[in-house]
């Protein structure tokens, strides 16, 4: 199905200094990104932006969907998109200049943290991975990218040769290169005993960047879903500083985390825990329009309640109105291959939003 822009220019034309509108419409967007994949009954977007503007766009989606703590649950979980963008470890490779994302926990024979790659909810295994300690105390983790090991540390220019090598866990083919740029700091390390037991318990943290990219990802998301599932054209000034926002990122941040629900007097709690689902959901009263997400909701976890302010109420008839939409997932993609589909949540009479 399809919602078609009938002004025949990209939304991102208004306000000034934004796109020039000399690109071609988009033919098919995505609200939520493609990376979670496709979800039967979902709307795509016609002629709403130009390619220009949807490669723009590209990047910040690209940290969400891999170094965020939504790239996380999509690994572990294994719920993937476009299968030409798969294949990058998001556990030792950056993503557009920033870090990848790291798990780190106490290893049972070191008393040191180490960086683990998640398989699954609840396996991982050791990366192959630096480890040093700098003169303050603290832990420096690099994990190890062959043939780019002195690459990655020129990140911190000179700095770590004044670091104590505390580990180095890796393969038999890293080691020239490794000799190479560590020399006798590798000599004098000894040996340890790093396999740990089938079936044992670890605790771990996983660390993920809250960087602007990753916000202007969410903020687009959320003007999108308004622009699939409201009557507004998005080109209502109203709309002005969260599209600066999305396309330049500036301004303050219009997103933000919340202890709100999702949406007052949506269905009950329990009804969207029994898979794993993304809800979104959106509103506009007297206080403004905002919208609210959260990301692989499941009946393990509740995860983050994410708010965004998308200006003040641009509708000259209505006082307010709200709308919610679930995505939960199938065990399996079907014969289709989607990998969910898209319910609708019956909603109270009257839904208010926090300030």
């Amino acid at each position: 199905m399809k919602k078609i822009n009938p002004h025949n220019r990209c939304v991102y034309t208004s306000p000034a200094g934004l796109c020039s509108g000399s690109s071609r419409l988009h033919p098919k967007e995505h609200y939520l990104p493609a990376g979670f994949g496709n979800f039967n009954n979902d709307l795509r977007l016609k002629d709403y932006i130009c390619n220009e503007c949807q490669r723009r766009f590209s990047k910040p989606e690209e940290v969400f969907l891999r170094n965020s703590t939504e790239a996380f649950f999509r690994s572990i979980l294994d719920f993937k998109g476009r299968r030409s963008h798969e294949g990058k470890n998001i556990f030792v490779e950056p993503t557009l200049g920033l870090p990848p994302l790291t798990v780190k926990g106490l290893h049972p024979a070191l008393q040191h943290e180490l960086l683990w790659q998640p398989t699954s909810s609840d396996e991982a295994f050791l990366l192959h991975q630096l480890v040093f300690r700098k003169p303050d105390g603290t832990l420096q983790h690099m994990a190890i990218r062959p043939g780019l090991i002195a690459q990655d540390l020129a990140r911190w220019a000179g700095e770590w040769k004044g670091w104590q090598l505390v580990v180095c866990i890796a393969g038999d083919a890293e080691e020239p290169e490794l000799q190479s740029i560590l020399g006798s700091a590798l000599e004098t390390m000894g040996d340890a005993p790093m396999d740990v037991m089938p079936g044992q318990e670890l605790e771990a943290r996983m660390d993920a960047p809250i960087s602007l990219p990753y916000l202007q990802a969410m903020a687009k998301i959320a003007f999108h879903f308004v622009l699939a599932r409201f009557h507004f054209s998005g080109f209502e000034t109203e709309f002005d500083e969260v599209k600066r926002f999305i396309y330049q990122g500036t301004g303050k941040p219009p997103v933000k985390t919340v202890d709100d629900v999702i949406m007052p007097e949506l269905v009950p709690e329990e009804a969207r825990l029994r898979q794993w689902n993304h809800i979104l959901t959106a509103e506009f009263n007297r206080d403004g329009f905002f919208a609210r997400m959260q990301f692989f909701a499941g009946s393990r976890l509740k995860p983050i309640t994410w708010r965004v302010y998308l200006g003040q109420n641009p509708s000259r008839i209505l006082e307010e109105q709200g709308v919610g939409f679930r995505y939960p997932y199938y065990d399996q993609p079907d014969r289709s291959g989607y990998v969910g589909e898209v319910i609708e949540m019956q909603q109270g009479p009257r839904v208010l939003a926090k300030l």
